[in-house]
């Protein structure tokens, strides 16, 4: 037990759990900059609230409920005003979150959060089509399998075109996972020339690595804007990532692939916590070192062997 636990409403009390665990709630940790994430530990999602600049933890609970978040943000009173900026992923529950406790902050997505969709779109497209060759070669198999009955000494036989580069189609889209997820200039030769053979044979793949690409090149460092004084300036190169925002949705109606179209609509329903990237420049980068040092304490299972050690370690060392 601690201080700070939250009891559960009575229709969601069990025999083992009454309260929600709050082990850390330290109103001294807000800052002008705060980061929300989930992160899964011993079998639960915890909730941490992080502040972006020191990196201390002013909240850790074993929930990801508004409400619940709600009851224990109470007892940070009015420091919550104080805080100017809140980067989040882009679950809708830490959007309403930040409305009901951060009312003077401006949310701002992830970079990391969002890259992080568009890259599982475009993949998603390559596995489409390595999960239609597989089904093809189940099909043949299991229609083998029913042919031998009557004729035993009938051997399975599944004939894969081999392509330019000595790959089976399977092969190739399995192989390409990587070399999507960076820029061409960045590939090896290897990756190069797969790159070719693969677009020619799924050209929608090309088109939709095309888009994500310039959705990168838009979502770049080098827009940020929030550097510069001058008011006027500043109006005027917002408006223009805007425009040019405006102009990638286009492309992407025209281009009509299920998986870009999904992603854009990620990003319609976001907009406004996106754009605020390029003028913070704020990312939950902090948030995202604390992660790795809890996966730490994880892994060597310091968390899992008694749980109100590893909250007290984690306590004194992020906190």
């Amino acid at each position: 037990m601690h201080e700070n636990d939250i009891p559960l409403p009575p229709q969601e009390i069990t025999k083992e759990k009454s309260t929600i665990d709050v082990p850390i709630l330290k109103p001294g940790n807000l800052g002008e900059h705060m980061a929300v994430d989930e992160k899964y530990i011993n079998g639960e999602f915890y909730t941490l609230l992080t502040n972006g600049k020191t990196g201390k933890i002013a909240l850790m609970a074993s929930t990801t409920k508004t409400a619940l978040l709600g009851k224990a943000m109470l007892k940070f009173e009015d420091k919550r005003f104080d805080v100017k900026i809140l980067t989040r992923d882009l679950a809708s529950n830490y959007d309403w979150f930040a409305r009901e406790n951060f009312m003077n902050a401006a949310q701002v997505a992830d970079k990391f959060h969002v890259l992080k969709h568009a890259f599982e779109a475009l993949q998603d497209i390559r596995i489409y089509y390595r999960q239609k060759l597989l089904t093809q070669r189940r099909e043949a198999y299991e229609a083998y399998k029913f042919k031998k009955k009557s004729s035993p000494e009938l051997q399975f036989e599944f004939t894969e075109t081999k392509l330019s580069n000595k790959e089976t189609h399977r092969q190739l889209l399995a192989r390409s996972q990587y070399l999507l997820y960076k820029k061409k200039n960045d590939w090896s030769e290897s990756q190069s020339q797969r790159a070719i053979i693969l677009f020619k044979h799924y050209p929608d793949i090309e088109i939709a690595y095309d888009l994500i690409c310039q959705f990168r090149s838009w979502y770049s460092a080098d827009q940020i804007i929030d550097q510069f004084e001058d008011k006027a300036f500043k109006m005027d190169a917002l408006n223009v990532i805007n425009q040019n925002l405006d102009h990638w949705m286009n492309l992407v109606v025209k281009a009509d692939i299920t998986e870009i179209l999904n992603f854009k609509s990620l990003v319609e329903r976001n907009r406004g916590c996106i754009i605020n990237y390029f003028t913070t420049a704020a990312t939950n980068a902090i948030a995202e070192a604390n992660n790795n040092i809890i996966q730490t304490f994880i892994r060597a299972n310091r968390g899992y062997r008694n749980l109100d050690f590893f909250y007290f370690r984690l306590s004194h060392f992020l906190s």
